[in-house]
């Protein structure tokens, strides 16, 4: 039996409505009992307010959207309360006794009155059936209030939370970032070297791998707290040589730690050739990573983990399976929710970004639950064909790379400044050094540079106030940015018209200067032909 919200405020009014009338007639009663009135005077004022209410209820049933059901059932009530009131009143006057129907002694009179009885006791109770039903109603809503009031105050716990992580991580991002330059750079420096033994250059790879992969994470946190989606940097990737890598990259967690409480963990690989896709490396190692994490943590026991990858019509495939606890129905169901974690000392957040890293690349991510035999997480990504794949550009070698280009670079911090020393001198690019914007201004007055890479926070004189001066002094000089703050946040440094002609996030690869240095010294060519 469903019941409208109309319905209950009715039931509601109406029970009011008796209540009210019962305390008049327990009035009018006692002073019967008293003597005070005589029973056809307390007859007739128990009908005329009676039959007044009811008549006020009966229209106002009218009024209103109830349903049919208690609009009868409220009319057979109060009809069969009337009448009976009608039969009360006849009991007082002597006259009436051998009155047909209404008589006391009339036969057709006790039918009536088994008949109203009946009515108004089922009608009434169907009310008060109704009142229950209501008041169970109002019980489940006034419960999913407070659930609703619960998650929304959880809601904006979190909400507090992560913006205070946001404060907290855009500063870090941003030293982080600082940091991260050296190793990348010392790293690339390396790997130019061409007597490195295979097993140094694959140990080389895999730090610069390691190095960059973090710099994705910080990026990423950044765009998290800001809200933002930045696009990322989108080139065909070889899976087969990133999951390959995983193993390694995660060993402090499956390897390290896991033997400190005492588990045994083994990683296993089945790797397939597969045609590559076409996405971010770093964020696709950033979901493998996740998931190799998730796995270790759903083996308390210790256990295998297993990695496959296979080809499957134009979709490449990687599985990640263990041999753990496994999840139940509603945690597989719920698994790529944001902030819903099987764990109470994690944040939820894993699963939820590997969601949205695969459907980003238009792949589609998928949990299999066998509790307590273990999970299967399987990543579909589509790839692109070979000739797309051989059309990717590549990237130019150091050793190649041939530039007369005169530069300097303006930064504050020393392990930044002697590691792009040890970059350009790998490019064989003469590069001017200074610690502050002033001297780098005086430097840029004294000389004729073809290039001024400057950072943006420093003390005294700031990058963006180096732009500015650069650009009013010599308009065609190229200035490029490099800083450990997102491009976005760079760009709200420059309000006026003179902007920076490149901006470099770090940490700054040799491909990111490489490719400022190509466009820089096209442009000088283009130059020094028109003036000839």
């Amino acid at each position: 039996m469903k019941t409208t919200t109309q319905d209950s405020k009715f039931a509601w009014l109406a029970l009011r409505v008796f209540a009210g009338l019962a305390v008049w007639v327990f009035v009018l009663k006692t002073a019967e009992q008293f003597d005070v009135l005589q029973p056809v005077v307390v007859s007739l004022l128990r009908l005329v307010p009676s039959l007044m209410c009811f008549v006020w209820l009966a229209w106002h049933s009218l009024r209103v959207h109830v349903s049919l059901a208690i609009r009868i059932s409220f009319l057979i009530f109060v009809f069969s309360i009337f009448t009976e009131m009608i039969l009360s009143v006849t009991e007082d006057v002597a006259a009436w006794d051998h009155v047909a129907v209404i008589g006391r002694a009339s036969q057709t009179r006790r039918v009536i009155e088994r008949v109203v009885t009946t009515g108004w006791f089922f009608s009434g109770f169907y009310l008060v059936v109704l009142m229950v039903k209501s008041l169970e109603q109002y019980r489940k809503t006034l419960e999913a209030t407070v659930i609703e009031l619960n998650d929304a105050q959880q809601q904006n716990i979190r909400r507090e939370r992560l913006s205070a992580l946001g404060q907290m991580a855009s500063g870090i991002a941003h030293d982080l970032n600082n940091t991260l330059t050296p190793a990348v750079t010392y790293l690339e420096a390396v790997l130019a070297d061409q007597e490195l033994s295979a097993e140094q250059r694959r140990c080389c790879e895999c730090a610069l791998q390691a190095n960059t992969h973090a710099a994705a994470v910080i990026k990423r946190l950044g765009q998290f707290y800001r809200g933002q989606n930045a696009p990322a940097d989108i080139e065909p990737v070889d899976l087969k040589q990133l999951v390959s890598q995983i193993p390694l990259l995660t060993r402090p967690k499956w390897h390290d730690e896991a033997q400190l409480q005492g588990r045994s963990i083994e990683i296993r690989l089945d790797l397939n050739p597969v045609p590559p896709v076409h996405g971010s490396g770093a964020e696709l190692r950033t979901v493998f990573t996740n998931l190799v994490f998730n796995a270790v943590d759903a083996t308390p026991d210790g256990g295998v983990i297993t990695l496959k990858l296979f080809p499957e019509g134009d979709s490449a495939v990687v599985e990640v399976s263990d041999t753990g606890i496994g999840m139940t129905d509603e945690q597989t169901a719920r698994c790529f929710e944001p902030f819903f974690s099987t764990k109470n000392e994690k944040s939820g957040l894993g699963l939820s970004v590997c969601h949205g890293i695969v459907r980003q690349h238009g792949g589609n991510i998928e949990v299999r639950a066998r509790a307590p035999h273990g999970s299967v997480v399987r990543v579909s990504l589509p790839t692109v064909n070979h000739d797309a794949a051989d059309s990717a550009p590549v990237q130019a070698s150091p050793s190649a790379f041939d530039s007369k280009l005169r530069c300097l670079y303006i930064e504050d911090d020393a392990a930044v400044r002697d590691a792009f020393a040890t970059m350009f001198s790998v490019l064989g690019i003469p590069l001017d050094l200074v610690a502050d914007g002033a001297a780098g201004l005086e430097l840029v007055r004294a000389h004729d540079y073809d290039l001024v890479f400057t950072d943006l926070g420093m003390t005294g004189v700031d990058g963006a106030s180096v732009v500015a001066a650069v650009k009013r002094a010599r308009p065609h000089l190229p200035v490029v940015v490099i800083s450990g703050w997102p491009r976005e946040e760079v760009l709200e440094w420059f309000t006026g018209e003179e902007q920076p002609d490149h901006i470099i996030e770090k940490p700054a690869t040799l491909k990111d200067i490489q490719e400022v240095l190509a466009a820089v010294e096209s442009s000088v060519r283009v130059s020094a032909s028109a003036k000839t």
